[in-house]
């Protein structure tokens, strides 16, 4: 094999590790911006010490070191957890998050866990829906606007 056939292939097999590399975190970091259904991690949201914000969240995208930072349509908001409370699976399509009906009650039995619960959060790599108690009926699949 010549030496330039050599460098061709190597770099051919090191972009295709980077690029494994790559969809590999991203799986890792939040699995509902894949096709399908996936486990999640629930967390209730902390009504009192979350809100809305303008600042830029930076690269690690926390609003300090136990907010995470979200923007849900044009709200940017700095959400603080208690959790994790259990998990469920959950899909994402067209900007949206739906939880199955099968594991509503799940999330129905998390929220009278946790009586001061009213917003209940799925996480991947970071919020990534946010579900009001109060939507949450058992036996019909319940569907919120994905965070970004």
């Amino acid at each position: 094999m010549t030496k330039r056939r050599k460098m061709v292939w190597t770099a051919a097999i090191l972009a295709a590790a980077v690029a494994g590399a790559g969809v590999g975190t991203a799986v890792w970091a939040d699995p509902l911006k894949l096709p399908g259904s996936h486990t999640v991690e629930v967390y209730a949201q902390d009504d009192e010490l979350t809100g809305e914000t303008q600042q830029d969240p930076g690269l690690f995208r926390m609003c300090d070191a136990d907010t995470y930072y979200a923007e849900e349509g044009d709200r940017k908001l700095c959400i603080v957890l208690s959790g994790p409370l259990g998990e469920v699976e959950a899909q994402r399509k067209d900007g949206k998050v739906t939880v199955a009906a099968g594991d509503v009650a799940g999330l129905k039995r998390i929220a009278a866990a946790n009586p001061g619960a009213t917003t209940l959060v799925l996480m991947g790599s970071g919020p990534s829906a946010r579900i009001p108690v109060t939507s949450l009926t058992e036996g019909q699949n319940v569907t919120v606007t994905a965070l970004n």
